[in-house]
């Protein structure tokens, strides 16, 4: 008969206690471990360790120093009782030479709210499948992606940010965009999008930054720009759409940052900007704006930069 002693017992259950309450503290799902490896596999995402549990921060799951612009973690959020029931709430992967393609799979993580895979090498299209999911922030700047951004992706009612700049995107922007009621921040610059931008697009109410320079948009600046009353940055630097600036851009008082460049179209006057006190940043160059500088423009007292190109005299 095999004896072991009560001390011993004792120390070896102690620790299987201990060894059980570490893994059960943050107790990933299976079917939200077996997610993230079909995601790993589609992005090229190869230092995930599955041997370990996702949510422990450890082994390619997040790097123990974030350095900024190229953070790599998968973060969790855990409930009760005890933390042991956790979920992925965010995946974040930057600059992380991921050389694969965006993977439908996010969908079967419910409870995410953020993916950033910031400046890869990932290509193909957006998933319209992402649009089934309760998102806050999207980032896919910096990569080859091509295709249109699907129509589905107005459906994340809960969507914050979507920032899609410098990508090979292109097609018109889909009208269902215009009903993402909570997005603050739409940065589209840098990529092949045509049309006019969605009529939709002025019940865009939250917007605080709006960037579409380097595209080959059609059509004039529309007026419902004037709608964006909480908007800080507006920029559309060779985007394609023509003059003149519309005359309601006065009401966009909460302006910082103002970048207009390359529109065709007649000559016009300068646009009314008295009431954009905290403005820090003008650019109006190639607008075929003509005439004098108005007075007004001195009376902003928070105005930095002022391009040297600002206006075309007659």
């Amino acid at each position: 008969m095999l004896f072991i002693s009560t001390p011993f017992l004792a120390a070896s259950l102690a620790v299987f206690c201990l060894t059980a309450s570490a893994f059960g503290a943050t107790r990933l799902p299976d079917d939200e471990v077996e997610a993230l490896r079909d995601i790993g596999n589609t992005l090229g995402k190869k230092d995930w360790n599955f041997n370990v549990d996702p949510c422990s921060g450890e082994s390619g799951w997040a790097d123990s120093i974030q350095v900024k612009g190229s953070e790599n973690a998968v973060t969790c959020t855990c409930s009760f009782p005890n933390s042991s029931v956790c979920h992925v709430t965010s995946i974040v992967l930057k600059s992380q030479n991921l050389q694969g393609t965006l993977p439908e799979d996010l969908g079967r993580l419910p409870f995410l709210q953020i993916i950033d895979l910031t400046r890869n090498y990932l290509n193909g299209t957006i998933p319209p499948q992402w649009g089934s999911m309760q998102l806050a922030h999207i980032s896919l700047l910096g990569n080859r992606l091509t295709g249109p951004i699907p129509k589905e992706i107005g459906n994340i009612s809960t969507l914050q940010n979507l920032t899609v700049e410098f990508n090979q995107l292109s097609e018109e922007l889909p009208p269902e965009l215009g009903s993402l009621s909570r997005v603050e921040r739409m940065h589209l610059t840098s990529n092949n999008f045509t049309g006019q931008l969605p009529a939709t697009f002025g019940k865009l109410t939250s917007l605080k930054e709006f960037r579409i320079g380097d595209n080959k948009f059609t059509g004039p600046i529309p007026n419902f720009i004037q709608n964006w009353t909480t908007l800080k940055q507006l920029v559309i630097q060779g985007s394609g759409l023509s003059g003149p600036i519309p005359s309601g851009i006065e009401q966009l008082k909460n302006m910082i940052d103002l970048r207009i460049s390359d529109l065709s179209g007649n000559e016009t006057k300068f646009p009314q900007l008295s009431n954009m006190k905290s403005l820090d940043k003008l650019i109006l160059r190639n607008c075929n704006i003509v005439g004098e500088l108005p007075d007004s423009l001195g009376g902003i007292t928070t105005l930095k930069t002022l391009h040297e190109g600002l206006m075309v005299t007659n």
